[in-house]
């Protein structure tokens, strides 16, 4: 047997969703901070001036079990 027209690969998947993008240009809105807010920051503060947000833990839950 020989290997011609034998092809080995990997299934073709779909690119992952590109990052999702704000204006340019924006500056953050806490008085008095000229500060210069990322493309990819989609909040109107920069990180000194952000309030705390809740964080939702998205990750496996243990049972009770494990938990114990």
């Amino acid at each position: 047997m020989t290997t011609e027209g034998i092809y080995r690969g990997a299934a073709v998947r779909s690119l992952p969703r590109p990052n999702s993008r704000y204006a340019t240009g924006r500056i953050c809105a806490a008085e008095g901070c000229d500060t210069r807010l990322s493309i990819y920051n989609k909040w109107e503060f920069c990180w000194q001036h952000e309030p705390v947000h809740t964080f939702v833990s998205r990750g496996k839950r243990k049972s009770r079990k494990e938990a114990a």
